[in-house]
């Protein structure tokens, strides 16, 4: 079901001032449960399975499941997540981390070679391939905080895999811009995103059976089809075949980590994300402490003193990001000092409202927190557009924030032609310097940036679900929609379709500042005669692409993005 077509909270033409810019605001309300994903029919799926008496966890697998199906090009089963879960009898709020692993053959200096960089071997083939979690996580899930079977939720993604959809001229375009990764590595006639050799056109009908027996097999045989079984067999095959070294011990000592969430508030509303090895909960935090230390109500939206403020904030926690950031089963990293509010307001005394900033180092967050300091070199390289999240909420309040990758588009290009399913290149997620805490290690998680949240309101009620995809964007446009929400009064699909920007900063240098062509030009000007370095861009999937739901008076408001195919389904 289109937009169109579902309940409206408000459907205005907003064209922002001396902008070339129109979008339809479009909030999906319902009462008893909604899904909100990159595509309506997995956000059906949801629908469907919570309708059946599933809850919002139940939901949250069919949906995975099924955006499996419809956007094999994003995530899957042959990748790995995070989830953020509220439940509402008791409001405790956990985290899942099923994120990929490193294999027992990865070195620290696997990526360091000339000639691993020159043939990309973190990108394509078997070496850029991680041990996969999702499977793991989607069975933790449904067996610690699930009511229904793997079976029951996996119907819905069963029917679409068996019966097909229909592809859209999106999906056309994402296979062929990613024909020769696929080419390189599989017999293009196995494969169902391919007919006679060429990508499936747009309209035709796209059925994965290969697919759907792997679904079959994990419905009988649980986790251990994919951990100990067949389907685990036939992955690490086609990594080795593809010049990767992954064992099926790899897969039997993978394990999904349960835990608590970052947490930090902005102007009294609480948030809850991702930790590390995600980096992107803690500076979505980072990023709101810096700007809560500013009037951002009372400036203009998207104008240029908004703008430079919010860009300077963005150099400052990307030179963090850069050097203390990893996967914290390896390394001290200073959470706590970096989500302190008082370091914020020591980073926001940096900007000048008439001065940019230029050569821009991290700076030394742990005076304010508790472990021992430690001098060390990050690092990671996260330039994609991929990756999917979602967000559920059932009759009963309890609340699903889920984010998942293969990482770019189509992952490593490799795919299991006996399952259907496409392999994750999420070792680029590693930095290719062996000096860096974010080198490749045995059993190790590769920084993300992915950021389910959670936010609840001043009296801790839930306020508002969301997350997005889009590797280092998914930081900045969840804090810019965050703002927008809190600041400025949008409601979801508002906030979620505002023009965003981007900049940040890597090696004690600025990056470009970035902004999508439907903001006002006259703020570029103004903003490069302040001395931003600005690149307007076209509005796109760069910028992240988000997925929220926003509560208010008992009512869910669903806002998708429509940068993908996002809409938001409720009942």
């Amino acid at each position: 079901m289109k937009k169109s077509f579902v309940c409206l909270l408000a459907a205005v033409l907003v064209a922002l001032a001396g902008a070339a810019w129109a979008v339809e605001f479009q909030d999906v309300t319902a009462r008893h449960g909604m899904v909100s994903s990159a595509h309506e029919l997995a956000s059906k799926a949801g629908v469907e399975i919570m309708q059946k008496g599933g809850n919002a966890i139940d939901a949250a697998v069919a949906t995975m499941l099924a955006l499996n199906v419809v956007e094999p090009n994003a995530s899957g089963i042959g990748g790995g997540g995070f989830m953020v879960v509220r439940f509402a009898a008791t409001g405790e709020v956990i985290f899942l981390d099923y994120r990929e692993v490193a294999p027992a053959s990865a070195t620290k200096d696997l990526f360091a070679s000339d000639q691993a960089k020159a043939e990309k071997w973190s990108v394509v083939g078997g070496k850029a391939v991680g041990v996969p979690g999702q499977v793991m996580g989607m069975f933790t899930a449904l067996e610690k905080y699930g009511t229904l079977s793997f079976a029951e939720v996996a119907e819905p993604a069963l029917r679409l895999a068996e019966e097909g959809f229909e592809v859209h001229p999106m999906q056309t375009g994402i296979i062929a811009d990613n024909f020769e990764k696929m080419a390189a590595y599989n017999d293009l006639d196995k494969l169902a995103f391919f007919e006679e050799g060429l990508p499936i056109e747009a309209g035709r009908i796209l059925r994965q059976p290969e697919l759907a027996k792997a679904f079959r097999l994990l419905a009988q045989d649980g986790p251990d089809a994919f951990y100990r079984g067949p389907i685990g067999e036939a992955l690490v095959a086609a990594v080795n075949a593809s010049g990767g070294a992954m064992t099926m011990k790899d897969l039997q000592n993978y394990a999904v980590k349960v835990g608590d969430p970052v947490r930090g508030s902005y102007r009294g509303y609480e948030i809850y994300s991702t930790p590390p090895a995600s980096s992107g909960g803690t500076h979505i935090i980072q990023l709101l402490n810096i700007m809560e230390t500013f009037p951002v109500a009372s400036w203009k939206h998207n104008q240029p003193q908004h703008l430079h403020v919010l860009g300077e904030a963005m150099k400052l926690v990307f030179a963090d990001r850069g050097k203390y950031m990893a996967d914290t089963a390896f390394v001290n990293v200073p959470v706590q000092g970096l989500a302190s509010k008082a370091y914020a307001a020591k980073l926001a005394d940096k900007i000048g409202m008439d001065q940019v900033l230029v050569d821009v180092e991290a700076d030394y967050p742990w005076p304010f927190d508790r472990q021992e300091a430690v001098a060390y070199l990050g690092g990671t390289d996260d330039q994609h557009i991929s990756t999917s999240h979602f967000s559920v909420v059932d009759e009963k309040g309890n609340i699903v924030a889920s984010t998942n990758t293969i990482n770019y588009f189509f992952g490593s290009g490799v795919i299991v032609p006996e399952y259907g399913f496409v392999l994750n290149n999420e070792m680029d997620d590693f930095s290719s310097d062996p000096q860096s805490v974010n080198a490749p290690e045995p059993g190790k998680r590769p920084l993300s940036s992915m950021s389910p949240s959670v936010v609840l309101d001043p009296q801790g009620r839930p306020f508002m679900t969301l997350g997005a995809a889009g590797a280092w964007r998914i930081i900045t446009a969840v804090s810019q929609i965050i703002m927008n929400v809190v600041d400025f009064g949008m409601t979801m699909d508002e906030a979620i379709e505002q023009p965003r920007i981007f900049t940040y900063a890597a090696g004690g240098k600025r990056g470009p500042f970035r902004m999508e062509d439907a903001i006002d030009p006259e703020v570029a000007k103004l903003l490069e005669w302040r001395g931003h370095n600005v690149e307007v861009q076209p509005r796109g999937g760069y910028y992240g692409t988000a997925q929220g739901i926003l509560f208010r008076d008992g009512v869910m408001y669903g806002g998708a993005d429509s940068r993908r195919l996002g809409v938001p389904f409720g009942y």
